[in-house]
């Protein structure tokens, strides 16, 4: 069951149910309410686990690449996936985060900033607000897992890194043929690379796609 502000008082009515129980005013459960603004330094006995920072983006303290570096990592991503003809999920994920999280807000100051004003227990909203009212961060209690909300900056920016890694894929496709893929090694396109860029030096006259 997806919980969100409109069923959150089901949810909590079914575990009272699953266990036999009337709903209580008491439970930390019954407490609760999705998403309400009112409720989110209003602090909850509902267990839940720590966000781990090394999987959400939030604002860190210097960039993880200079923005020439990214684009070079991205393109290089492609390269090697086009080379073994597999996505690299994690990979793809790890880059992605890291290029995002340089417009991101500092979703951690923000949640220890709640955390204070909670005594360290869960707000009874199960959400995490900026200094502006804009929703940054939220908690499943059922099952248990962190959702960064993304903003707009982040939206702009992850676009940025689709259209530089999709180019990347479609100049490689152009150059080698679509059923290349998997069939070029990294080290062939790296190598054509490398000719391509020092060709103009020697005389010739090419036409090359970045």
């Amino acid at each position: 069951m997806q919980i969100t502000r409109d069923n959150y008082s089901q949810y909590a009515n079914m575990v009272q149910q699953m266990f036999g129980n009337k709903k209580n005013s008491s439970d930390p459960l019954a407490q609760c309410d999705y998403g309400n603004f009112a409720l989110r330094f209003k602090p909850v006995d509902i267990k839940f686990t720590k966000p781990n920072w090394d999987n959400i983006m939030t604002k860190r303290d210097k960039p993880a690449m200079s923005e020439e570096e990214f684009e070079a990592a991205i393109k290089e991503l492609a390269q090697k996936e086009f080379a073994t003809g597999k996505r690299d999920d994690a990979a793809y994920r790890k880059l992605c985060m890291q290029h995002g999280e340089t417009v991101s807000p500092d979703r951690k100051a923000i949640y220890e900033s709640s955390m204070r004003k909670t005594g360290g227990k869960m707000n009874a909203a199960c959400m995490f607000w900026d200094n502006n009212g804009n929703k940054t961060l939220s908690y499943n209690p059922e099952s248990r897992n962190w959702k960064a909300i993304s903003t707009e900056e982040e939206f702009a920016r992850a676009r940025v890194f689709t259209s530089i890694y999709n180019d990347e894929l479609a100049r490689l496709k152009k150059e080698y043929g679509e059923n290349a893929k998997g069939t070029v090694s990294y080290q062939q396109i790296q190598s054509d690379l490398a000719a391509g860029i020092k060709a103009p030096s020697s005389g010739s006259t090419l036409d090359i796609q970045v």
